[in-house]
C-alpha cells in the first residue's frame, strides 16, 4: 500500500475527493461498508459500521454524535453525509455502493437475528431514507469482502473472500 491507499477499520469514516485521489478500503464481515460517490462533485466516503444501532443502555458517544465514528450504522450515515459536504445534494446524485453483512457465525441464535443482515436492513432503511440511490450491494451470505472505493477514479470494486477451512 502506498500513501494514498486509506485502510478504513472498524467503527471508521474516511472521505476524500477525486483531487486527493486517496483509495479506500475496508475488510468486511458482518460489518457494513457503506460507500458513498458524488461524482458531481468528486467526492466520496467510506464507513465500516459494527452494528445497526446502539441497544438497550448503550448510547453514542460524544465522538460518534460528530462524525468521527462509525460504530453504529444510524449514526455513521449521517455523518459520512455531512463530512462529504453533501446535506444539501441534489436527489439522485449521491450513490451507494453497500458490502459486507456476512453471517460469519456457522450457528443462529434466536436471541436476534444475524448482525450482518441487521446491519444492512439498517443500512438500506437509512439510504432510502435519504433519498441517496444505491448503485450496487454484495451482502449476505458467509463471506467476508472489500469494498474498495477509489476516489480520483470514481469507481468502486467489491472483492469476495472465504474463511479458511
Amino acid at each position: 500500500m502506498n500513501t494514498r491507499d486509506v485502510q478504513v477499520r472498524m467503527c471508521e469514516i474516511a472521505v476524500s475527493t477525486r483531487e486527493d485521489a486517496r483509495i479506500l478500503r475496508a475488510t468486511l464481515g458482518s460489518c457494513v461498508g457503506i460507500g458513498l460517490l458524488w461524482r458531481a462533485r468528486g467526492a466520496c466516503g467510506l464507513a465500516h459500521c459494527l452494528l445497526p444501532q446502539p441497544v438497550g443502555k448503550a448510547r453514542s458517544t460524544q465522538a460518534e454524535r460528530q462524525g468521527q465514528d462509525a460504530k453504529y450504522v444510524v449514526d455513521a450515515l449521517p455523518a459520512l453525509i455531512s463530512l462529504m459536504g453533501a446535506q444539501g445534494a441534489p436527489e439522485g446524485e449521491i450513490e451507494a455502493v453497500l458490502a459486507g453483512g456476512a453471517n460469519m457465525m456457522h450457528h443462529r441464535t434466536t436471541i436476534h437475528e444475524p448482525i450482518g443482515e441487521l446491519n444492512v436492513r439498517m443500512a438500506q432503511q437509512l439510504l432510502t431514507h435519504a433519498r441517496v440511490r444505491v448503485i450496487h450491494t454484495d451482502v449476505g451470505g458467509e463471506c467476508g469482502r472489500q469494498l474498495t472505493i477509489d476516489c480520483g477514479q470514481q469507481n468502486y470494486a467489491v472483492r469476495r473472500f472465504s474463511r479458511p477451512g
